[in-house]
């Protein structure tokens, strides 16, 4: 299912029939809809990150399914446990951690066309489910979860540029631990990581992290004894959810997949996505030419391996 979703999210011919067909489904029955929940739209989400020392743990569509329906992604499979660990998460306010929604749930002014006929058509289509899930939490403020995904989703730039600048100087000077999956090679090739103290990488599975969960959370926690870190930066999917949630009390913990492949996609302005080199993502068929296999410098920040 997943290759299918990705070939049909590449095919702009086949991609924009699909959208034009939810467009003239979806939209009225999407703005009718009640939509009472309190999500920052992404500039105050950015301004709140800038401005805050909470951690951050997000929810896109796929972590919100996976809480109500047996439902899996190319990177991971549906895990009940990981399922009742989200729903917590997402009822359980914790002083430290901030909990990202997509704000497309309540608004896509903005959205590129083809993005939110996408969220339209989910939001219509699961409406029910959503709003028994979210109904116990609609007094609580919640982040904008796609500010590590702005190329992909807002139509103008700036939005994106602004997010950069603004997300870079919270890890100024800073010493930075990086929680990845193997070959997402975060700050790899471009200077989203240029201007801090230190960087470290804890490199783990690329696929079902989850079911490496405890392992991961103990390597984090022995490498926050050996060393001084100020910032943990999670690209685990709904692992880093759980993570930031879990550890908040001990590090600031951002969940912030995707977020160097779309400033990837920001550099090089590209029309839709596509490989980069060296780079995994699950959203496109990782390039043949593996750069970084042997870098001295990626190499040389990685402290754990955990498989």
């Amino acid at each position: 299912m997943s290759e299918i979703r990705k070939f049909i999210s590449n095919n702009k011919v086949l991609y924009g029939g699909i959208s034009l067909y939810r467009y003239l489904v979806y939209k009225n029955k999407y703005l009718k809809l009640h939509k009472n929940i309190n999500i920052l739209n992404i500039q105050d989400t950015i301004n709140f990150l800038n401005s805050s020392n909470k951690s951050l743990a997000r929810f896109g569509d796929s972590e919100l399914k996976m809480i109500y329906e047996n439902y899996s992604v190319g990177f991971q499979d549906y895990n009940p446990e990981l399922a009742k660990k989200l729903k917590e998460i997402l009822l359980t306010k914790k002083d430290k951690v901030m909990i990202g929604l997509p704000h497309h749930l309540v608004g896509t002014t903005g959205v590129k066309f083809q993005v939110k006929t996408s969220w339209w058509s989910y939001i219509v289509r699961n409406y029910k489910q959503l709003s028994k899930l979210l109904k116990q939490s609609s007094n609580q403020p919640f982040l904008d979860s796609m500010i590590s995904r702005t190329y992909s989703e807002y139509t103008d730039i700036n939005i994106s540029k602004d997010a950069y600048i603004s997300l870079k100087k919270v890890w100024e000077n800073k010493n930075i631990l990086i929680v990845e999956g193997n070959k997402t090679r975060m700050g790899m090739g471009n200077d989203l990581f240029s201007n801090v103290s230190s960087l470290k990488r804890i490199i783990v599975p690329n696929k079902n992290a989850f079911s490496y969960y405890k392992k991961i959370k103990l390597a984090i926690q022995s490498a926050l004894k050996d060393n001084r870190y100020d910032i943990v930066i999670a690209a685990i999917g709904p692992t880093a959810t759980v993570l930031a949630y879990d550890l908040s009390d001990d590090i600031r913990i951002l969940d912030l997949g995707h977020l160097d492949i779309q400033y990837e996609y920001y550099q090089h302005r590209t029309s839709k996505m596509t490989a980069i080199e060296g780079k995994y993502t699950n959203e496109v068929k990782m390039s043949k030419n593996d750069i970084y296999q042997n870098d001295s410098k990626y190499l040389s920040q990685i402290i754990r391996r955990v498989d």
